[in-house]
C-alpha cells in the first residue's frame, strides 16, 4: 500500500512497494512515483492518476507496467483509487503486486484477460492469494469483496487473508486453507468470517490456481449466508419449543378426554369428550408431520443409491395388504437407481395413503414407474430420469392446499396444517434433486415425481 499527495509524491509507503527496490519504506517517502516506472510507462501512469482523481473512490484504476529497478524492469500491476475523504497524507491510495507467470505469460494473454474479466464482474466476493510461509497472502480482491467485507483493496493486498477475515475468537473455526491448497485440493464449507462491520457467516469455496508454476496460488470465493444461517437457527428453536409443548400438552388433553368419556354419565358430555379426543389426535398428526419435515431439513444430503422401482414394488405390496378392498394397479420398471436417502419410501407411502384415505367410493389407484430419457441425451445418467406417477379416482386435492404446494401461492393459504403432508413429499423429492407436479383430468388426480438417474460413479 502507498499514498500519494497532490504532486504524486509518496507520502506513505507500505510493504507492497518498498521491497521491489530493496530499501526501507521511509526511504521512498517524498519520491515522485513516476520516477519509479520505466520511461515507456510514465505517460500511462500519469493518465491513470488523473482518471483515479476524477473517480468516485469506488472505481479502481488497474494496469500493468514495468518498474525501473537497478537497470531491470520487473513487470508489476498497479492499482490506484481516489480517497474520498482526503487525509493529510494524500488523496490517492495505491498498491503494487507482481504479475506471476500463470496470469501474464504471453501465450496465456487471452486466458488472462478472460480471468480478469470474470474476476472483476463476479457477484460473489473473490480473493486471489499466494501462499507464503504457510500464510495466504492477498494478491487481489474484486469489487464485490470490497463491498461485502468492507476492506479497501489497497489496505488488504499484500497482507495475510487470515489476519483480516478469521475472527479473533477461541471458538472461531479457521479453515486448513494453506495445507489444502498446497495439496491441490478444493475446500468448501460454511464459516464465520470477520468483516469491517462484524462477523458474518459465509459459504466459502477455495481452490488452487496456477498449478503450472513453482508458486502456490488460490482463489477464495465467498457467498454471504448469514440470514440463511440465522433463519435455520430460529426455525430450529421454534420447532423445538413448539413440538415439546405440543407433545406434553396433547398427552394431558388426550388423557383427560379418555377419562371424561369413561366416567361421564351424560351422552352429550361423552360426545364432547370424543370430539376433543378426535381434534387432539389430528393436532398430534400435524405435529408428527412437522417433526418429519424438520428431520428432512436437518439430515445431511446422502448419496445412498436405491432402485426406486424395487422400492415402489414393496410399497405397493404393503399398501395392498393394508387396503384389501381397494384396487391398486402397478406397472413398474426396475433397474432405476436414484441417489437419495431412504425417506423416498415415506413420500410414496404418504401419496398412496392420501389417495386411498380421502376416497369414499370404489378406490382405484394406478402406480406407474418408468424410465425417461430426453431425446437430446446420448449417455446414461445425463438427463435420464425415473418417473413415478400415482393416479387415483378420488375427489382430488383441495384447491387451497394444491395452490400453496404446486402453484407457489402465498403461504397464508396454508390452513391448520392442511397440506403439510404434501410439503413433506415435495421436500423429500427436491432433496434428491427431483421435482413434483400435479394434474387433475376427467375425474382422475395424478401426482408425478421425477428423480434423476444416478450415475455409475455415484457412491452407494
Amino acid at each position: 500500500m502507498f499514498l500519494l499527495d497532490s504532486g504524486n509524491r509518496l507520502s506513505l509507503v507500505g510493504d507492497s512497494l518498498a521491497p521491489w527496490f530493496d530499501i526501507e519504506p521511509e526511504d521512498l517517502e517524498g519520491t515522485e512515483i513516476t520516477s519509479l516506472v520505466a520511461d515507456d510507462d510514465i505517460l500511462r501512469l500519469r493518465s491513470a492518476l488523473t482518471d483515479a482523481r476524477q473517480g468516485s473512490g469506488q472505481e479502481r484504476q488497474k494496469f500493468t507496467c514495468n518498474l525501473s529497478v537497478d537497470g531491470e524492469n520487473p513487470t508489476v500491476e498497479i492499482e490506484l483509487s481516489h480517497v474520498s475523504h482526503r487525509s493529510d497524507c494524500g488523496d490517492i491510495l495505491g498498491a503494487v503486486y507482481g504479475k506471476t507467470e500463470h496470469r501474464i505469460s504471453e501465450e496465456d494473454t487471452i486466458d488472462s484477460e478472460w480471468f480478469t474479466h470474470f474476476f472483476e464482474r463476479m457477484d460473489q466476493a473473490v480473493v486471489e492469494f499466494e501462499i507464503r510461509d504457510a500464510e495466504p497472502i492477498v494478491v487481489d480482491v474484486n469489487p464485490a469483496f470490497e463491498k461485502m467485507f468492507g476492506y479497501h483493496a489497497g489496505y488488504i493486498v499484500g497482507e495475510s487473508l487470515n489476519e483480516y477475515t478469521v475472527p479473533d475468537s477461541p471458538t472461531s473455526e479457521s479453515m486448513p486453507l494453506c495445507a489444502e491448497i498446497t495439496n491441490g485440493n478444493v475446500l468448501t464449507g460454511v464459516y464465520a468470517r470477520q468483516t469491517a462491520s462484524g462477523a458474518k457467516d459465509f459459504h466459502c469455496r477455495c481452490l488452487p490456481i496456477g498449478a503450472d508454476t513453482d508458486d502456490q496460488y488460490g482463489l477464495a470465493i465467498y457467498t454471504d449466508v448469514t440470514e440463511d444461517q440465522q433463519s435455520k437457527q430460529h426455525l430450529k428453536v421454534f420447532h423445538r419449543v413448539l413440538r415439546h409443548n405440543l407433545r406434553n400438552e396433547l398427552t394431558v388433553v388426550l388423557g383427560m378426554a379418555d377419562e371424561i368419556m369413561s366416567n361421564a354419565e351424560s351422552q352429550k358430555i361423552k360426545q364432547a369428550a370424543s370430539r376433543i379426543n378426535d381434534r387432539a389426535e389430528k393436532l398430534a398428526g400435524v405435529s408428527k408431520k412437522a417433526r418429519k419435515a424438520q428431520n428432512i431439513f436437518n439430515q445431511p444430503q446422502t448419496d445412498t443409491v436405491i432402485d426406486v422401482g424395487d422400492l415402489a414394488t414393496e410399497v405397493v405390496e404393503e399398501t395392498r395388504e393394508q387396503w384389501p378392498d381397494a384396487t391398486i394397479n402397478a406397472d413398474i420398471e426396475t433397474s432405476l437407481p436414484v441417489a437419495t436417502g431412504l425417506e423416498i419410501q415415506d413420500a410414496l407411502d404418504n401419496l398412496l395413503d392420501n389417495a386411498l384415505t380421502h376416497n369414499n367410493g370404489d378406490r382405484v389407484v394406478n402406480v406407474t414407474v418408468r424410465n425417461h430419457t430426453p431425446i437430446h441425451v446420448t449417455t446414461r445418467a445425463f438427463g435420464e430420469e425415473a418417473i413415478i406417477e400415482i393416479e387415483d379416482n378420488g375427489p382430488g386435492i383441495p384447491e387451497h392446499e394444491r395452490a400453496v404446494v404446486f402453484d407457489e401461492e402465498d403461504m397464508s393459504q396454508l390452513q391448520h396444517g392442511s397440506g403439510l403432508g404434501l410439503w413433506v413429499i415435495r421436500w423429500i423429492i427436491e432433496s434428491a434433486d427431483g421435482s413434483v407436479s400435479y394434474d387433475r383430468t376427467d375425474g382422475w388426480t395424478a401426482i408425478e415425481l421425477r428423480l434423476p438417474i444416478a450415475s455409475d460413479n455415484t457412491p452407494g
